[in-house]
């Protein structure tokens, strides 16, 4: 019980749960569900009813849809301390996206009853909720700005820097289609990217992923 809350009181520490009141963070502490799931395990369900909130204590999380052609289109990935699923929450529609578990991943969930009751009760998590929704939706309209504006150069360049640190080596677990769906182009010209991008020894292609090994090379590209 100890390194259950422990585990929760860390991922408390995002930035828009920072700020409110100590009851508040306490009785959410105490109503989380932590509940594991297997590589690929859904998560959520498009057009599904909302139960609580996400919050990613380890693996990651992919949130995606499916096209008229039956393809997967991946939208973003949730990495651990990360929250997500607010949008039915705060509106009290369906789910608006599918969510699966990238890898073996543990999962914080916080019931609907629970997040709304101290929505009205302390209007610092209302304001917490809102500051979630639209952290959300600045990265959607980032998306959709990249999207519009920027080469597949720069947009995929974008894509990988966003998981990048500090460190001068990266390696990042993802298939050469989830790429292309990221950025909006076929696997074929993800990998012509990738391969011109080896050849100029920005990145080494490895077994279900790709290291970064030059990031000033890859920032210049945006």
């Amino acid at each position: 019980m100890v390194e259950h809350k422990l585990t929760l009181g860390l991922l408390t520490e995002n930035e828009w749960l920072a700020g409110l009141p100590s009851q508040a963070t306490e009785r959410l502490i105490q109503a989380a569900k932590v509940r594991r799931f297997k590589e690929n395990q859904s998560v959520q369900a498009k057009g599904a009813p909302a139960d609580g909130l996400y919050g990613v204590l380890s693996g990651e999380v992919r949130v995606s849809a499916t096209s008229f052609a039956g393809d997967e289109i991946v939208f973003t990935r949730i990495l651990p301390g990360q929250w997500f699923g607010e949008i039915a929450l705060l509106d009290g529609g369906p789910r608006t996206h599918d969510a699966h578990a990238l890898i073996e991943s543990e999962l914080a969930i916080l019931p609907k009853k629970v997040v709304m009751d101290l929505c009205f009760s302390f209007p610092e998590v209302y304001r917490a909720m809102v500051l979630l929704l639209c952290g959300h939706c600045r990265q959607a309209f980032t998306a959709v700005d990249d999207l519009l504006v920027c080469s597949p150069e720069q947009r995929l360049a974008r894509r990988l820097l966003q998981r990048s640190t500090d460190s001068k080596r990266l390696n990042i677990e993802i298939s050469q289609q989830e790429l292309g769906s990221l950025i909006g182009i076929s696997r074929q010209s993800t990998n012509k990217i990738l391969k011109s991008w080896e050849s100029k020894g920005f990145i080494v292609r490895v077994y279900r992923g790709l290291e970064i090994i030059n990031i000033d090379a890859l920032r210049a590209v945006i």
